[in-house]
């Protein structure tokens, strides 16, 4: 669960990002992530397992070139490393977060029940942006998809749910990508449960979510967002393993750069 509020605070945006891959010759992106924060941010990457290197040297010359006032880099190759105090100072004194992993399950597994699981809770509370960047953006949320086949159409034991950092407890993401054929993996983890809305977002596109859970796309891509308020009938709870999951009256969204949606309300803007 997040971290509770002190009276008058806001909380930190939540940014999930699909992935980097240098496809936005504005760098849109990488402008808006440093908007969050002071002038000169010290940001820092946390990352676990092997995430794709190229891709955080290219954000960190991003970054940097846009006015970040350095950039450090804390790898997490086990638990204790999440315990550890140089890396938890670092997360005390950062200005930005970002989370990347190769797979969610690399980092939340390292991180979940931690000293440093608890800290970014904190730190998003007092006010703090935290990003995801690829696996990293799954983990955001409290209902974590771990894995999924892909496919339009959803299966039962086609999806693997499983805790994330929590730092949202309205949306399932799928940080895949457009060419991941996602839709599947999506309406899957929504038949299980209808509560959440399901983002699919695309590379070098990040979902930036305010503390007023006012949703806005930024960067070359899309946020495939599927809402599952109206859902009707589903034969989820009968359906045998690998036998397709039927589910209706769902709404499907397509949001571009500079699109806002109401995660409140349920409803663009």
């Amino acid at each position: 669960m997040p971290a509770r509020l002190a009276p008058d605070q806001s909380r930190g945006v939540l940014v999930a990002i699909g992935s980097y891959a240098g496809l936005d010759t504005e760098q849109r992106l990488a402008r808006r992530l440093l908007s969050l924060c002071s002038q000169r941010a010290h940001v820092v990457f946390v990352t676990a397992g092997d995430p794709d290197a190229a891709a955080l040297d290219d954000l960190e010359t991003a970054l940097i070139a846009h006015g970040a006032g350095g950039v450090q880099r804390i790898a997490l190759a086990g638990r204790t490393d999440a315990e550890r105090s140089d890396n938890l100072g670092a997360i005390e004194r950062a200005d930005l977060l970002l989370l990347t992993a190769a797979q969610p399950l690399q980092l939340s597994t390292t991180i979940g029940g931690t000293t440093l699981a608890r800290l970014l809770r904190r730190r998003n509370a007092d006010g703090v942006a935290i990003a995801g960047l690829g696996a990293g953006a799954a983990v955001l949320a409290e209902h974590m998809l771990a894995a999924g086949e892909t496919g339009i159409t959803p299966r039962m034991g086609a999806v693997t749910l499983a805790p994330g950092l929590g730092l949202t407890n309205r949306i399932v993401i799928d940080q895949g990508g457009a060419a991941s054929d996602r839709l599947g993996r999506l309406l899957g983890a929504l038949a299980l449960n209808p509560f959440a809305l399901g983002l699919g977002v695309d590379a070098d596109t990040g979902a930036f979510i305010g503390p007023d859970n006012v949703l806005e796309v930024v960067g070359h891509g899309g946020v495939t967002l599927v809402d599952p308020s109206d859902v009707g009938a589903s034969n989820i709870a009968e359906a045998g393993p690998r036998a397709p999951i039927s589910i209706t009256n769902l709404h499907l969204h397509v949001l571009v750069h500079g699109t806002r949606y109401d995660l409140d309300f349920r409803r663009p803007l």
